[in-house]
């Protein structure tokens, strides 16, 4: 196995971060290259995929105690800042009513959920359906939610993994790769399986893929992928999302092979909290700047998201560090598992 003691300024956190910005500026500026938020999206779920087989193997073991800290140490990174986004997406929203504005003309799910529907956005559950979410991006958490039932299965074994991804690709295959099948193959859970189990399965073949890590070239690569749009338009609809895919998956094997920076570890903490609120703090700005998302409301919107993450990372993703299980580590290949 490949041991490197090197240390990235931009590693798994500014990664992250990255992410959560092109996902951002996706939404808040109509200029955005289109394409980007969905691959940062599916490179998430890739990433997840990854850690979460990592962390399950290294750390937490497969005995019910080991799956039990899993488990809780994951609700413990999920659901408090979805909580806090929650309860500040429904006031957002409360209050583009009282002032006549229209949230979904800046994300079409900025909306107040009905009575079952709120099922979907208080639990995350992917089973139940979505009726408007007070967090637009939610979604996305609901299949990884979904996801994390399988981590365990997908993490005791390569060939889990492999069923995964073949039913995956067995379903995708079936709804059709055309522009119009775009949304089902994006959003819906056994098509976007494919993403985990791919993280999963680079996990499993860590010791292998290592030698192919290059992460200033495979950074650039994905970034250059995504902005083949400028000149086929199509690309981010059919075959985009899942070449991006494959090169998440490189990005991903590159940047872990490496120890990360402090800062690098901040900008992964404010990475979450970009993700969940930028969207509602870009309804804020509305009144002021109208429906248009111009470049100058998304540096308002974005620098106002950046100040919020900042807070949001120090005041509640740091403590809540202190909160989680320590696991079982099992071997010394465990410095990235302890720090997940």
């Amino acid at each position: 196995m490949i041991q490197s003691r090197d240390t990235l300024l931009f590693g798994v956190g500014a990664w992250r971060f990255l992410l959560a910005t092109l996902v951002a500026a996706s939404h808040l500026w109509v200029g955005m290259i289109q394409g980007y938020a969905a691959y940062a999206v599916w490179a998430f779920f890739v990433l997840s995929g990854y850690l979460m087989t990592f962390v399950v193997k290294h750390k937490y073991g497969f005995t019910r105690g080991g799956l039990r800290d899993f488990c809780y140490n994951r609700m413990l990174r999920i659901y408090p800042a979805y909580f806090v986004a929650l309860i500040f997406g429904v006031i957002v929203i409360k209050w583009l009513a009282y002032n006549c504005v229209e949230g979904h003309e800046l994300n079409p799910e900025l909306s107040m959920p009905h009575g079952w529907g709120w099922l979907n956005p208080l639990t995350l559950l992917p089973i139940f359906p979505r009726d408007g979410l007070p967090v637009a991006v939610s979604n996305a958490l609901s299949v990884e939610i979904g996801a994390y039932f399988l981590i365990p299965l997908m993490a005791r074994s390569a060939s889990s993994a492999w069923i995964a991804l073949i039913a995956s690709i067995v379903a995708t295959w079936n709804i059709g790769l055309s522009t119009a099948t775009f949304a089902d193959r994006y959003v819906l859970f056994l098509p976007c399986l494919m993403t985990f189990a791919t993280g999963s399965l680079i996990c499993h073949y860590r010791d292998t893929l290592l030698r192919f890590a290059m992460p200033k070239v495979s950074v650039f690569i994905w970034i250059f992928h995504g902005a083949l749009w400028i000149k086929w338009d199509w690309i981010p609809w059919t075959v985009g999302l899942y070449s991006s895919m494959v090169l998440s998956a490189w990005v991903t094997i590159s940047l872990t092979a490496f120890k990360s920076s402090k800062f690098d570890a901040l900008l992964g903490d404010m990475s979450y909290p970009v993700y969940l609120i930028h969207t509602s703090i870009g309804a804020l700005f509305l009144i002021q700047f109208g429906y248009g998302r111009s470049f100058t409301f998304f540096a308002y919107a974005f620098a106002t998201t950046i100040a919020a993450s900042w807070l949001m990372a120090v005041l509640l993703e740091r403590p809540l560090h202190k909160l989680k299980k320590r696991g079982q580590v099992r071997d010394s290949d465990t410095a990235l598992a302890s720090q997940q």
